[in-house]
């Protein structure tokens, strides 16, 4: 019997609460196994989005995040030494991050998403999938001899079921929605297409963050085809961050009017999200795979990269 591995989940619903909320919605997708999840930050008691709250909260998170738990263990460690390895981890950390801020800008000179979008990703699928993650990406950078691409994280969860889920992140944050989107699916066609998932299921069983043996052994049967595929379950897991426009009220005399009323605005805008990716799903042919969608509007997505930067 394969464990939930529910117990390897790093991120706290507590503090999850104090950021996101989200909007109730039946907007469903046809033809594809699609859940969306329209999430929102919450307005601190200034009427202001609570972006140093989030980036707070992420911050606390970077070793958990950067490195896998065998790197991060201070078993057997007394007082003294388990504060030098702890205080060590989060000085890598933070150069892991500095050393990679720079590299955010895609082939055609658009902003992705960067760490902050792929720490925000790895937040909800810690949270709202349960699904932890197996392969710190992060901490493979540090070898400057393998390539680290691909998916934008890897998460794996085993349902009630008792069937392998594995969740290939993407994250995208583009000052517009339709940018966004584009490339989230251009770089799920082209993950499949390149056979990028090969490297990526490569990395899973070599970088194995916590699974047993015998979940190790499941997951290596199905990679190498020796078990039938309808005991795993491939799912991609997207994040889509853009600017909308009617933040920009913030900063008008309707402030209050939206604020007070943001939740109802914002249930209509995930009518319009919802035509959106029903478009792209229409042409895209990648179809038989699950999807886990999460749009993020913010007032501003380089100001979130920018204060995020600013605290390295």
């Amino acid at each position: 019997m394969m464990n939930s591995l529910g117990e390897y989940l790093q991120a706290s619903k507590q503090q999850y609460d104090k950021i996101f909320d989200k909007v109730e919605h039946s907007n469903s997708i046809d033809g594809v196994d699609v859940n969306l999840h329209f999430k929102y930050l919450q307005f601190d008691p200034n009427g202001n989005p609570k972006i140093d709250l989030l980036i707070k909260i992420l911050f606390s998170y970077f070793t958990h995040y950067c490195f896998s738990a065998q790197k991060r263990s201070t078993v057997d460690m007394d007082e003294d030494e388990k504060e030098r390895v702890i205080s060590e981890l989060k000085d890598d950390a933070r150069e892991l991050f500095r050393k990679w801020k720079d590299e955010d800008i895609n082939d055609d000179n658009q902003p992705k998403s960067g760490e902050v979008g792929e720490m925000i990703l790895w937040l909800l699928m810690e949270v709202v999938l349960n699904a932890p993650q197996i392969v710190a990406k992060m901490d493979l950078k540090t070898n400057p001899n393998l390539e680290v691409f691909g998916s934008d994280g890897i998460h794996i969860k085993i349902d009630d079921n008792e069937i392998l889920n594995i969740y290939f992140g993407e994250a995208k944050f583009y000052n517009d929605i339709y940018g966004a989107l584009d490339s989230a699916f251009k770089s799920i066609e082209d993950f499949h297409s390149n056979s990028m998932y090969t490297h990526e299921y490569n990395l899973v069983t070599t970088h194995y963050k916590y699974l047993t043996n015998n979940q190790q052994d499941k997951v290596y049967k199905y990679i190498s085809g020796e078990i039938d595929a309808g005991e795993v379950k491939i799912n991609h897991a997207c994040l889509i961050g853009y600017d909308w426009d009617k933040y920009k009220k913030l900063d008008t005399d309707e402030r209050k009017e939206f604020i007070t009323n943001f939740t109802d605005i914002y249930q209509k805008e995930t009518i319009r999200l919802t035509k959106l990716i029903q478009t792209r799903f229409d042409n895209f042919s990648k179809r038989e795979f699950t999807f886990e969608v999460f749009f993020i509007p913010f007032k501003s997505v380089q100001e979130l990269r920018t204060a995020f930067n600013e605290k390295l």
